[in-house]
């Protein structure tokens, strides 16, 4: 069993920027929320400059900007796990309801051949933003129930508008099962939720989470490529933390995503980012991001990214500390 230096598990959790120590004292250490050093963790984060930075929304900017919208700033603050009922994001959050239920943007979803085409991520990011962020409504619920209704026969989601499209995208699949597995601790089971989730999460067993069924071979190179943040694109990590929120990370077919990831393992616990999709230096440029979330490296590990894959692999049982 790989050894994790206590000097990278001290750093992570006592780390000077309140959101990444809030965020590995809840994901990495499973703090109970009343502990003290939880709330005091909690309270401090009003100070961090990174909070600061994605909660500073720009009305003017298209909700989906890539990543500087609306949309991509409630979805990071939602994946950190930021606590508070904010009225500050209530009007970024009605930017993106307005766009998702404008008469333009439902005029774009195009049925073909019996299934739905559909960049489903855009509505499921904002069901699982609505969701961890307190911001729950009626709305929700409808987008919640098109989710459902845009669900493929294989049960996963795809946008591809080629007639002879018939199985569905990693990519397109992964926010639309996250988004419903955090529905389903909001409001409680229901029949079509249980089918869809559970269609779902076979799509990527399946699959092994990232291997083609005929040959055994990675489906896509960027799937075995780490990410931080994902945004939308999938990779490993994403599809186990997908299978913890399951209750699935046991599942057999689990493992060869889980000795890929532990293979990616530095001397000490730490992890680097393999993919860059940002860039965090000019406001102006495509992809600029808000927050810099650090950089592909070759001996520098990612803090966040650390967080990540350490969790998996602590509630999958391939290491202790």
């Amino acid at each position: 069993m790989n050894q994790i230096s206590s000097t990278l598990l001290e750093e992570l959790r006592t780390h000077s920027e309140p959101a990444l120590r809030y965020f590995a004292l809840q994901n990495l250490f499973d703090c109970d929320p009343e502990e003290s050093e939880m709330s005091l963790a909690r309270w401090d984060l009003p100070n961090s400059a990174l909070i600061r930075s994605l909660c500073a929304f720009d009305p003017s900017l298209h909700p989906y900007q890539k990543w500087n919208g609306a949309h991509w700033r409630l979805v990071q603050l939602a994946e950190l796990r930021y606590p508070y009922t904010n009225p500050a994001l209530e009007e970024p959050r009605a930017q993106v309801y307005a766009w998702l239920t404008s008469e333009r943007h439902i005029a774009s979803i195009r049925t073909l051949e019996g299934r739905t085409r559909r960049c489903a991520s855009q509505e499921a990011n904002a069901v699982y933003a609505s969701v961890r962020l307190n911001m729950v409504d009626e709305q929700t619920e409808a987008l919640v129930k098109k989710l459902l209704g845009w669900q493929w026969p294989d049960g996963g989601w795809n946008c591809d508008k080629r007639p002879e499209a018939s199985h569905s995208s990693f990519w397109e699949s992964w926010t639309p099962l996250r988004a419903l597995l955090t529905w389903k601790v909001h409001a409680g089971s229901s029949t079509a939720l249980d089918e869809a989730i559970a269609k779902s999460v076979q799509f990527f067993l399946r699959k092994q989470l990232f291997l083609r069924e005929s040959s055994g071979e990675p489906m896509q190179l960027e799937f075995t490529r780490l990410h931080q943040p994902a945004y939308w694109k999938y990779d490993v990590l994403v599809g186990l933390e997908l299978m913890r929120l399951a209750g699935k990370l046991e599942d057999p077919r689990c493992e060869p995503a889980l000795a890929l990831l532990e293979g990616k393992m530095q001397p000490g616990g730490g992890f680097r980012a393999e993919e860059k999709q940002f860039q965090a230096a000019n406001p102006a440029a495509w992809h600029y991001s808000p927050v810099d979330w650090g950089s592909p490296s070759a001996n520098k590990w990612n803090p966040w990214l650390t967080v990540r894959a350490l969790a998996i692999l602590k509630a999958a049982g391939r290491i202790s500390f």
